[in-house]
Order: C-alpha cells, then structure tokens, then sequence
C-alpha cells in the first residue's frame, strides 16, 4: 500500500513539472484531489515516505504546489512546529489573487485547530473580496490568538463603543492598549488610555498597573509615564479622591524630582482632605513638605504622623510595643503614651515622628495587643478574609506569609496551628479574586478594590519568579486549572519560552523550552509560533546531551526529552547508558531491551557495580532492581559481592555525613540502604541463601559500623542465630546465645549523656524542626522547595534518632565500676595481651557500644574482637580469625578501667 502512494505521489509531482502546471491554472479542485490523495496517505500510514520523496522534490522544484500542499498538511496534523511549507504555499496563491484557493486552503488549515497564519491570511482575503460579514467573524477570532494584533482590536473596540457594547469595547480597549504597549507605540497607547479613562475612570488599581507596564516597558523615557499620569490626576481631583490624587503625584515625583508644582499640588490636596482640622497647615510646614530638600515621600509620612498623634490613638515603638496616646501636652510639646511594656510614657513631640509608627485602630498590632488570645485565635481561624484583609491592610497593602508568621507564632498559633492556618491561607490567596500578589516582589500580597482574575494573577506570579523551571510549573499549573489559554497575559508568558528558541546556544532552557511549547501547540493549535528549527536541529548544537538531561529541573521534560533522543539520535542507545545513572528510569531499560541492546544493559550494570562508592543513588537502585526482578544470574552477578556493597555504602555515607560532605545525597542513600537491608528482608533472605562464612564475613562488617543502631544490629543476630543454630556470641557473662542476653551494657556517664541527648532532642531540636518546617511551607511551591524538603528530612530523622534512643535507653543495664570483676575479661576491663605473632604487647579496653572508640583501643564487648575476649583470664591462650586475619594472643593481665 506505501509502495502504491508513493508512486502516486512522485506521478502527480512528475506531472506537474512536465506540464509545467502554472500556479494561476490551479482552482479548488485540484486542491481537493490533494486531499484525497492526502487521506490515502494517512490510511497507508505513508507520511514519512512521502514527505522524504516531497523533500527531495523541493530541492528541485522549490515551488511544487503538490509537494508542499503534501509536507504542509502531514507537518500539521503531525503538530509540527515547522508550518513553512504551507506558509510558502499560501503566499504563492495570494501573489496570483487566486483568494478562492487562499480561503479554501486556510480553511481547512483551520481544521486542524486556530492558526494565526491562516486567519490573518483570511483577514486580508475578505478585505480583498469585501467580505464584511466573514471579515468581522475572522478578525474576532484572530485577535483571540494573536497577542500581537493591536490595530485590529482597537477597530473593533471602536465598532462595539459605537454599536452601544459598552462591556465589549472595553474589554478590546483594554486588550488594545496591552498590545499597544508591547508594540511601544505610544500614541496608541495614550488614544486608548485617554479612552478608558471615560470609560472605567473607578477601575485606578487597572491604571496603576497599565502605566507599571509602560514603566518597564519604556523605561528610558520616563516622559510618557508622566504624561499618562498628568492626564489621569484631574480625574481623581474631579471626584474628590484625594489619597488616590496624592498618590498620582507621588508617582510623578518619583519619576522627576524637579516639578515644581508637585508639592504645591500635594498641599491643595492634603488642605482638601483635612479641611476641618485647624492644624492642618502646621502639620504642613513641620512635615517640610514644601521644601525641595525632604523627600517628599518622607515629608508626607511625617504629616501622617502628625495627623496621627491625637488622644485615644494608637501608636507603634519597636522596643515597647503598641501605646496608646493617653495625653497630649500642648505646652511642653510632649505626648504621655501607655505602651504594652511601659506605662504612662513621656515622649517630645519630635522625638515620637521620629520614633513611632502611628496605627488605625484597626490594625492587626491594635488588634492583637487589645483582644483575648483565644477570642483572636478563633476569628483568625473562622473568618480567613477578614484575617487576610486586616493582616495585609495593617502593612500599607503589601505583606508576605513570613511576616504573617512572624507577627502571629507563638504569640497568637502555635507552630502547628500556624501550619495548618497557613495552607489555609495560601490556598484564599492564590483562589480569591481579591487578593493580588504583587507584580514585582515575590511572595507579597495586596487586597484588590477591583477582582483580579485567575490569569492576571498568574501573569504577575510568573513575572516575578525568575528560576527557570521554576516559571515551566506555573504555565503547567495554569493549564492544569484550565487557565485561558487565549487571554493576553498567558501569551505574554508563552511568548517568553518563544524566546528562547530564537538564542544563539542551545542549552538546556531552549531545549525545555523546545519541548513545553511543543506539547502545548498539540492542545492548543493556534499557538503555534512557526519555529522552522526542530528538534532534531537542536539537538545537533548540544555540547553535552548527557549533561543536558542533568540540567533540566522539571520531571516530564526530562521524559520528553529521552523520548526526542530516541527518535532523533542515531546513537541514542549510547547516550541512554550515560544518562541512566542520573535518570533511573526502567522505561529506558525497556527501550534499551527492545531496541536489542542487551550487551549495553550488562554493561551499564557492570559499570554501575563497580563504581558503587561514586555512583552511590544508581547502585543502590540497581541492587533493588536486580533483587526484585530476581536478574542476578541473567547478568552474572553475585548476591554476596552486592550485600557486602551495600554494607560498605552504609559505612561509608555515615562516614561521609558525619564529615559534612554531601550531606542531604549521603542521607537519601544511606537511608534507602538501611531500609532495603533490614526493613525489605534483604538481609534475611541474604543469611537463607548464604553459607555460614558468608554470612560470618557481613556481620562483621555490620558489627564495626559504630553509627549503626544496637537494635538493627540485634536484629541481624537474630536472623543469623535462626538459621545457624551453632552461631554463637559472647556477652559480659559467657558465651551465650543471642537470646539469652538482657539489656545493653553502658556505664553511668555514657546512660545521662544519652538521657541528656534525648532530652535535647526533644526540647530544642524538635521545636527548632517544626520552626524550619513552617517557614519553608511559608515560601511556597512545595514540589520544587528544597528548604521543605531538607527540613521534612531532618524531621524524619529526629524522629528516628528519637525512637532508636527510647528503645536504647529502655533497654540499657548500667555498670558502675564497683560492679566489674576483674577475675576475667568482661565489660569495664583494661586487658593486657602478648600477641604470639608478632611479639608485640597490646593493650585493650573493654566497654560498651556506646563507649567504643577503636582508635583509642576502647572497644566493644559487642565487637568481633570484643566477643572472642570475653570471660577470659590471666593465663589463657586465645587463637581465632576476624575478616581472614588470624590472631593468636596470650592474655597477661587484667585491671579495672577508668569509665
């Protein structure tokens, strides 16, 4: 069936070269006997042949009208980011007018989904042909898709404003103006403004924000910032609206310190505002506020102040808490003020502007320091907007969750409490339409006097995060909550991925970025942004492929990735052996398997073996995946080699974090080693299968890790003892079984070190914990926070170390010196022995686990060299073997140690 569409395939290109077919002579039926071409192309399941023969045909004939109508189409429904073709084609036909072709053949592009190229096409189509019933439908959807459609909007807003839709004009004058601005057309900028001024004058949280755009966006001419402003001011003195007037004015100031009429303007309005306060015009000139050398953002909070400063009203003193302005002394200049922790307090009148921060008596401070705990607590948890609203507004409309947390744990919740009302809050925050976060600092909040949608808030938390990947979860986020994908301020965030594929290096950022709007132009087709690169040519300029899948910080592009190198590199079988240690993923053992590519699989693993102490994360998985999938024969492994492996990985991750190095890596395998040993029954099933010497040889690698716990070493004496029924252990009474011991030995000083170590676990390093775990959740994004995690793990291990030591200590029979017998070899001892081999005298003492310190020949009678001393006397010859070293001592003498 392929070898049948292709021929009729390479017959109508040959056709039409021989004919010469000019493009004028082609209609829309032609075009349809394409398109049925077409579907036997798809039904054959002939795409990548045909496109091969249509390629090679273009080189040739770059204008065959069937060669290109062919790879168009196929790139399309493949949703290829590549569109060339059917651009070029699309541009043939309206070279020649032939615009019936054009509509047919843009429309059933549009098949496909929206597509910005074919809709403009159509817009000028119906222009053309004077279509202004399909032209008005067009341009509407047009603008819909293409962020960078402006003239088209402001048309349309025009039309709508004067058909009588008011609500429609404005919504395409506010998209007008957007586009306008990223245009940097200006005059635009300020028709449409002007316009919207009319329209919304209410709406002064919107003309913030669009002149904050304008700023960024022109920030070298501060000029039209001021004009904008300069025509929004008189509205705000028309309607009275004096703080948002000064606050207009404040904004010109700071864009241009040397307008006169500024702080002349600032005086009317604040002589405006308090026309019934007689001192009004004091506070003025003792605030300096007409005078050029004060900052006149300074000099208007020093004039709250003193509008501030009358009986009854409450006041803020960094030392001394909330006061409350009992008397003022009009003579002497001077307030007395009761604050939380000093009363009837004189205060100049100078040194109070200076030192205090005046409140509302509705401000969270007030609150706190004038209602019951219980009363505060209980409204704070029922009415979370009222909390939110208080909380924010108490912070001139701009707070973050830490100083929420700050201001309310211990003093109101307890760090529990503050956990759980947090998430709470974060949740109102991130879903109510009247909380904003702000457009320029991370994490801090606003109350909003108009709603702010979804996508808007989305936009700012996109603007303001600059990591990376970081930015890659938002955009997922909003689409997995169903975020419009065709309003502006999602193309302004899918357009900064567009970016990056128009750099000179090709990096991990533009290969992720390569691949999300890939997957987003699969959903949402009109997005496409017709990038002719694919991702093959991408992945020819990479230096490094390996280190590439390293760099990228978002788990579904990592598996996107490995699926592009698959089928686009030629030797990804190789690269897939690089990166699987990083990856460890079983699908890229699977695809390896499939592909044939046993040998490299063995090889991988041999490699990953044998480089356990660097490859710490990959050798541990492959001992599980090998453990699990019973597959040690099939790669000619030995359980025995890998148990011992992993016992060294033990040792040398307690070793490793003990010296700080690596700690959070060397704590994740240490832990998966330890669970996989002794919590999965490895090491159980290890002593089933294993001969005595085996399983000799590991318990004394087990027993000489001094960090390991009493209890998993207990615990592997006990599997040992249930299968080797002959297999026996020395403690301070004898030789004995395992399950006749009692208790571990300790003297006192080392049981209140331990008491004390549990106590200060549970008293500061636990709190200390929960403290750590508040204010990581308080950053928010807990997927990607590595604070939260960090501190979730050191919670996992105090818990841990707090478990191990209650048992421990529960379980601990405590020595005092009175108690050791010096008759034989026992706990509490100092042995003298003659070593028969070499001549030489050594010197041994003799304590618990607890005690041990090897290099200082202090030793535990739980120790292999431990065990075969014990109970012996002055006099006796001990030979024995400890890891296939033979030892033949003679003890001299016995003493009591000092412990």
């Amino acid at each position: 069936m392929t070898e049948e569409i292709t021929k009729i395939v390479e017959e109508m290109m040959n056709q039409e070269k021989w004919t010469r077919t000019a493009i004028s002579a082609y209609g829309i039926s032609n075009i349809r006997e394409l398109d049925g071409v077409l579907h036997q192309i798809w039904e054959a399941k002939a795409e990548e042949e045909v496109v091969k023969i249509c390629e090679t045909h273009l080189v040739e004939a770059k204008n065959s009208i069937v060669a290109l109508y062919f790879t168009g189409m196929i790139s399309l429904k493949k949703q290829l980011l590549d569109d060339s073709s059917l651009v070029r084609l699309i541009s043939l036909f309206v070279q020649q007018g032939k615009w019936p072709v054009v509509e047919f053949i843009c429309n059933r592009i549009l098949e496909f989904g929206e597509n910005k190229f074919s809709l403009r096409t159509l817009v000028d189509c119906y222009r053309t042909e004077g279509d202004e019933e399909k032209l008005l439908a067009v341009e509407e959807r047009l603008i819909r898709v293409d962020i960078e459609e402006a003239d088209i909007v402001f048309a349309l807003a025009q039309k709508a404003e004067k058909e009588g839709e008011r609500d429609k004009s404005i919504d395409y004058y506010k998209k007008a103006i957007h586009r306008f601005i990223l245009r940097k057309n200006f005059p635009r900028v300020r028709d449409v403004w002007l316009k919207l001024m009319d329209l919304v004058p209410e709406e002064f949280e919107y003309f913030s924000q669009i002149e904050n755009k304008v700023s960024r966006t022109l920030g070298w001419e501060k000029d039209k910032s001021i004009q904008l402003l300069e025509d929004l001011y008189p509205l705000y003195i028309q309607n009275k609206e004096w703080d948002l007037a000064i606050s207009i004015l404040l904004k010109i100031n700071a864009y241009d310190v040397k307008i006169p009429s500024i702080r002349k303007e600032v005086v009317d309005c604040l002589k405006h505002k308090y026309a019934d306060t007689p001192k009004v015009a004091d506070y003025i000139r003792l605030s300096n506020i007409q005078d050029s050398w004060k900052p006149l953002a300074d000099a208007l909070e020093d004039f709250k102040k003193h509008m501030a400063y009358e009986k009854g009203n409450f006041v803020l003193h960094k030392a001394w808490g909330v006061g409350r302005i009992r008397e003022i002394k009009d003579k002497e200049h001077e307030f007395v003020i009761d604050f939380e922790k000093k009363r009837n307090h004189n205060m100049a009148q100078k040194m109070a502007v200076e030192a205090l921060i005046p409140l509302q008596k509705d401000d969270i401070r007030v609150i706190i320091a004038t209602t019951a705990r219980e009363d505060l607590k209980k409204r704070l948890k029922s009415d979370l907007d009222w909390a939110l609203r208080t909380l924010i507004k108490s912070y001139e409309n701009s707070l973050d969750l830490k100083t929420m947390k700050d201001l309310l744990v211990p003093l109101i919740f307890t760090n529990s409490e503050w956990t759980t009302w947090q998430s709470n809050a974060r949740n109102h925050l991130k879903t109510n339409e009247n909380f904003a976060l702000s457009p320029d600092k991370a994490d801090r909040y606003s109350v909003r006097t108009q709603p702010i949608t979804y996508e808007e808030k989305t936009y700012n938390k996109f603007r303001v995060e600059k990591d990376f990947f970081k930015r890659v979860g938002i955009v997922e986020e909003f689409l997995e909550n169903d975020g419009k994908v065709d309003s502006d301020y999602f193309a302004e965030m899918f357009n900064s991925f567009v970016g990056y594929l128009r750099t000179a290096k090709v990096n991990e950022e533009v290969i992720s970025s390569f691949l999300l709007i890939t997957r987003m132009v699969k959903t949402h087709a009109f997005l496409n942004p017709g990038i002719t690169k694919s991702f093959a040519d991408l992945y020819k300029e990479l230096e490094n492929p390996e280190a590439v899948y390293e760099k990228i910080g978002n788990t579904e592009l990592r598996k996107e990735y490995l699926l592009q190198v698959r089928a686009n590199s030629e030797n990804w079988p190789q690269i897939f052996v690089k990166i699987f240690p990083k990856a460890l993923l079983r699908s890229m053992l699977d695809d390896l398997a499939s592909a044939g590519q046993k040998d490299l699989i063995k090889g991988l693993f041999v490699n990953m073996a044998e480089r356990y102490r660097e490859e710490r994360e990959a050798f541990t998985w492959l001992a599980k995946y090998l453990w699990d999938e019973v597959l040690f024969e099939t790669y000619g492994f030995n359980k025995d080699r890998f148990v011992i492996n992993l016992v060294n990985l033990l040792e040398i991750t307690f070793r490793d974090m003990n010296n700080k190095k690596e700690t959070p890596t060397n704590k994740k395998v240490n832990k998966a080693v330890h669970n996989f040993l002794f919590k999965e029954g490895i090491l159980e099933e290890y002593v089933e299968i294993s001969k005595e010497e085996q399983v000799s040889r590991v318990y004394t690698l087990i027993e000489e890790i001094k960090e390991l716990s009493p209890n998993a070493k207990a615990d592997f004496k006990l599997m040992i003892q249930k299968k080797f029924k002959k297999f026996t252990f020395r403690d301070e009474v004898g030789v004995q079984t395992i399950s006749q011991r009692k208790g571990l030995l300790a003297s006192s000083r080392m049981y209140n070190l331990k008491v004390k170590e549990l106590q200060n676990i549970l008293d500061i390093e636990v709190p200390k914990n929960s403290k750590e775990i508040g204010e990581a959740m308080a950053l928010g994004d807990l997927k990607e926070n590595a604070e939260y995690h960090a501190a979730k793990e050191k919670q996992n291990i105090l818990n841990a170390n707090v478990a191990t030591l209650n048992k421990e200590i529960d379980n601990a029979t405590v020595i005092e010196k009175a108690d050791v017998d010096i008759t034989k070899v026992g706990f509490g001892t100092v042995v003298h022995l003659l070593n028969n081999l070499d001549g030489k005298k050594e010197v041994f003492t003799i304590l618990g686990p607890w005690e041990s310190n090897p290099t200082q020949n202090i030793i535990s009678y739980l120790s292999p060299l431990g065990d075969k001393l014990m109970n012996n006397k002055v006099g006796d010859n001990l030979k024995f073997t400890i890891n296939e070293r033979k030892i033949d001592y003679v003890v001299e003498k016995i003493e009591t140690a000092e412990f």
